[in-house]
């Protein structure tokens, strides 16, 4: 006896989705524009050295220690003078020679050796000055320069507002496949490839 079998085979609908994400257009965004002045303070300061001006030549003078210069002049004086006396002194020993050498009493030998003898009955002769003070002049040192405050500035530059494109995004839903069930019936085996 040949049995009925009953067959089915089915499938099952199927929904897909479509789905656009949204998008978001930052070309049109203006980025803020920052510019600006950034010169730095500065003290622009500096102090000078003190100073100290010493002058000891006066009191290194009277002490006998002087320069070429002032000994050459000193000097120059002195031999222009000894030579001037000098002269004035011969030259009056010799009109006094002169006039008086023929007269009675009046022996040279004797007014030579008293003369030469009067130089070593002179008495040495100190001059007592006082000293002048080394001149000393100082300066303090100072404070120069002026100050520079600097200059920071900022200036930022934006857009009222941005320009931005938004594209929204979509999400479709649809049918794909409706599925199906169907039946049929077959004899003695169940139909496996239908």
């Amino acid at each position: 006896m040949m049995l009925v079998r009953l067959n089915t085979r089915h499938e099952l609908p199927q929904i897909a989705i479509r789905q656009t994400q949204g998008r978001l257009d930052e070309s049109g965004i203006i980025q803020p524009q920052i510019q600006g002045i950034n010169r730095q303070a500065r003290s622009n300061k500096t102090v000078t050295q003190s100073s100290l001006t010493l002058n000891s030549y006066p009191s290194r003078r009277a002490y006998g220690h002087r320069t070429m210069t002032d000994l050459t002049a000193e000097q120059g004086q002195r031999g222009i003078s000894d030579v001037q006396s000098a002269t004035s002194e011969h030259t009056n020993a010799g009109w006094a020679k002169a006039v008086n050498a023929a007269r009675r009493g009046n022996d040279i030998t004797q007014n030579a050796r008293a003369e030469m003898f009067s130089n070593y009955q002179a008495r040495t002769v100190f001059n007592i000055s006082a000293i002048p003070d080394p001149q000393m002049q100082g300066q303090p040192g100072t404070v120069v320069g002026e100050p520079d405050l600097g200059n920071i500035s900022v200036d930022i530059e934006t857009a009222p507002s941005a320009r931005i494109r938004y594209t929204p995004g979509s999400v479709e839903t649809y049918l794909q496949n409706e599925g199906f069930i169907r039946h049929w019936v077959s004899y003695d085996n169940y139909d496996i490839y239908a």
